[in-house]
Formats: C-alpha cells, structure tokens, sequence
C-alpha cells in the first residue's frame, strides 16, 4: 500500500483520452507492486476526462488539471507534482502489464550503479489485438549508455522507469519540442548514469488513428522534422568528447533512415526519397544504408509470410554478428 511517500510516481500525462484512460489507470492502480502515487496530468482535455478520473476512488491517485500546453509541459507539472524517489510514465492509451512496475524498480535495487531501467513494449490494436511489433531494444554498445543513445533511442518510454535525482540532474522536459522529448531526456540524463536493458515485454502500446504520431495525424510532419532536434543540441555542446562527436554522420543517418521509412509508410514517396538521401549521403557506411532502407520498408509485405519472417530474423543474426546493424 502507498506510505507517505511512495518509491514510485506514476505520470500519466493525458489529452482527450477518455475511451482509452480508464484502462490505463486500471493498469497502473493493478500492478503487483503497490507503493506508488499516480498522477493524472490533464493537459486541458474537453472531452469527460475530468469526471472520468474524479469518479475512481483510490488514494493513490491525483488529479491534476492544466492549460493546454502538450506533452513535455505535462510531464514537467509531474514532475513538480512527484513525491515518489522514482519517477514512470504511462501514456494515457497504453497499458501496462501488472509486474512491469517491479520488474523495473527490482531491475534498479539490484543495480545501484543505474539511473534508469527499461524494458520492452508490445503495439496493440485499439481494439487490443496485439501486433507483432516491439519497441525497446538491447544497447548497442553494453557498457557505454551515452554512446548507445546517440547512436540510437533504442528506449520505450512508457516501459522505463528512473531514479528521482536523474531529472534533477538533467533538467525538465524541453517545452520547445512538439515530439521527440523522451529521447532528448534520455540523452541528457545518460550523460551522467547508466542505463540498463530488462529483456522483457512489460507494456502494451495502442496504435490507432487518433495516435500523435499516427501517418494521418495533423502534425504527422512537423514531429518527423524535429527528429533531429536532440542530435542538433547534443552536437552543438561545444565541450563534448572526441570518442562522442565522432559519431554524428551515424546518428544522423539513423535519424534520416527512420524519417525516410514513415514517409514511405505514408504514402509521401517524394519526402521518402528525400531523407533516403539524405540518410545515404550522411551514413560512413553508404552503400550498406542504401540497402537497408529499401529492405526494411518491405518489412509489412515479408512479415505476411512465415517464410518471409524466418529470412528476416536470420538477416538480422547475420548483421548482428557482423557489426553491421547500424547505418
């Protein structure tokens, strides 16, 4: 039960979420782990939301309501808002399952040497069927986090949870960002500790139209043109190490290869080609790019066949045990 105060703050930052909030909240009061506060940050929803959330009687739950001002505003007022000396954030559309919570606070005792710790998470319908794709991946370089978050945000966002004094450290969330702000903070805070891998699915994360960051959604482009932003304020630190600067044309290939394969996805072929390019042009290693994009945006057509799914998995071992996943 929660004591005075609790390990773990639970963020949900939420905006018109009423269908899906419910069964967010659910999953996070319902995990085995029980210490904890949750938070709900209301970023000046007019759908039901407040009457939603003021009808469910938990102690451990807060309601906080603010002006309209999008998600890195909404974290920082969690943030402000915490007690717990461990900080987690859910999205008000996902769900997570009920040990995620201890699997990741379990993963931090055990690892005092770590700030953060994260795990995996599985897309869903919005309907809840679940999909075979996974965000949250192993870091490239073990031993290094700072290097392996510039190289990549292999993270999940809402299946990670860190120490209180990392945001302390690092700073709040940048409100000049529309998207992309838990890659920014992760990089900030891996500045200064470590950040470890829980090879486990710990949530489920919703995919449908009304996602921030859907292909139809209005600022579908603007999020994909601000991909880059935590690359461009972590490169113009103009006392970062030699080993870190180094890897500027792969980090930026990554960032164009991933803009290159949403643009494909959307149907925007000229946009595509265009970060292709840029991606081919950025990369150390061009011709292995070149080839990597087009491969992965066949990833919907092969992943239909059992056949297709066997070749890609052994692709991937291949480029794995010859150093090549990267661009």
């Amino acid at each position: 039960m929660m004591s005075a105060s609790p390990r773990v703050s639970v963020i949900i930052p939420t905006y018109n979420r009423a269908r899906y909030l419910p069964e967010a909240i659910r999953s996070a009061l319902g995990q085995t782990f029980e210490d904890l506060e949750l938070l709900i940050i209301d970023d000046g929803s007019t759908d039901s939301t407040p009457e939603l959330v003021r009808a469910i009687a938990d102690p451990r739950l807060r309601y906080v309501r603010i002006d309209h001002g999008g998600i890195s505003v909404a974290m920082n007022a969690g943030l402000r808002n915490a007690r717990g000396s461990f900080i987690a954030r859910l999205d008000s559309d996902d769900v997570w399952l009920p040990e995620m919570l201890a699997t990741l606070v379990g993963a931090l005792d055990q690892r005092p040497d770590a700030g953060v710790a994260y795990a995996q998470g599985q897309a869903m319908s919005a309907a809840g069927a679940l999909i075979p794709y996974f965000q949250g991946r192993a870091l490239r370089f073990p031993d290094d986090s700072f290097r392996s978050l510039v190289d990549d945000d292999c993270t999940c966002n809402v299946a990670l949870v860190a120490r209180r004094e990392c945001f302390e450290r690092a700073g709040c969330y940048d409100e000049s960002l529309l998207a992309n702000e838990d890659w920014d903070m992760w990089l900030r805070v891996a500045r200064h500790y470590r950040i470890c891998f829980v090879d486990r699915v710990v949530v489920r994360i919703r995919w449908h139209g009304d996602n921030f960051t859907s292909l139809g959604a209005p600022h579908f482009r603007e999020v994909l043109r601000q991909r880059s932003a935590p690359l461009d304020k972590l490169f113009s630190d103009p006392n970062l190490a030699a080993d870190i600067r180094a890897m500027k044309s792969a980090a930026y290939a990554h960032v164009h290869q991933y803009c290159s394969l949403r643009f494909y996805e959307s149907g925007d072929f000229r946009s595509a080609v265009h970060e292709y390019l840029r991606a081919v042009r950025a990369s150390e290693r061009p011709i292995i790019t070149a080839l990597r994009i087009p491969w992965h945006a066949s990833f919907p057509s092969i992943r239909k066949y059992a056949m297709g799914r066997r070749m890609m998995n052994l692709v991937a071992a291949l480029g794995h045990s010859l150093g090549v996943d990267g661009a």
